[in-house]
């Protein structure tokens, strides 16, 4: 059974990282949050409470939860994917490794760097087509987690599998809501902005979808799939 299961039944868009032999603090500043907006919420109320803010401002941040487990440090994203770009991947992974699984409107995505250079990255609905230095490097824990030659039909969300077989971690839902806290700056908005060419197109120009993002970038969270009043989601806002 998949410790990291519930992850995907409780969050319709997420973003899993893990980062070997580092404080969930720590990671959560690699990938871009600021050390000094970082907190503990008070009760299960005010955690989701941020998750909300978050999804409402989406194009300029997201809720993140961070905390340790197994030797890893973990940073949860429960309704963005921000912590997913491979500039802060690369920076978060400076003298260590991290994992990531990152999911929305049915795309799995698992990226594996060390060092800051990535070795493996793939997209679960078509696993054997996979880039990096050592593309085949995590066979291992995708054949123990079903994953091989393609998705078969019932595996569910099959890369948070393959991070626990990669790295042992297994979370529960009630130790991540009362984590450590804090806001992933959207694209263009967190450290990496400072290695873009100020003459090159700002973020907020490009075209959009349908649904009022970017093309080409994560979609927006679906507020309505959420489940607010779902156990350990917290009570509906008052008028949800």
């Amino acid at each position: 059974m998949n410790p990291l299961a519930w992850i995907a039944d409780e969050y319709p868009t997420h973003c899993l990282t893990l980062g070997r032999g580092l404080a969930g603090r720590e990671l959560l500043s690699r990938l871009g949050a600021s050390p000094t907006e970082m907190f503990r919420p008070h009760d299960e109320d005010e955690a989701n409470e941020f998750v909300w803010a978050g999804m409402e401002d989406y194009w300029n941040w997201g809720a993140a939860r961070a905390g340790e487990a197994c030797g890893w440090a973990y940073v949860l994203e429960p309704a963005s994917m921000w912590g997913s770009l491979s500039e802060r991947l690369k920076a978060a992974s400076s003298g260590t490794e991290v994992i990531c699984c990152s999911y929305a409107d049915a795309m799995e995505t698992i990226a594996y760097w060390r060092d800051g250079v990535l070795l493996a990255q793939f997209e679960t609905l078509s696993p054997q087509q996979r880039s990096g230095q050592e593309p085949d490097i995590l066979e291992g824990p995708m054949r123990r987690a079903g994953l091989e030659d393609s998705a078969p039909a019932g595996l569910g969300h099959p890369g948070l599998a393959v991070l626990h077989e990669a790295t042992g971690v297994a979370l529960s839902q009630e130790e991540t809501v009362l984590a450590w806290t804090g806001k992933l700056p959207a694209m263009g908005l967190g450290p990496e902005a400072a290695a873009e060419d100020s003459s090159g197109p700002s973020p907020n120009a490009r075209s959009a979808d349908a649904s009022g993002g970017p093309v080409g970038l994560f979609p927006t969270p679906r507020p309505a799939g959420c489940a607010k009043a779902a156990p350990g989601q917290g009570r509906k806002r008052p008028g949800a």
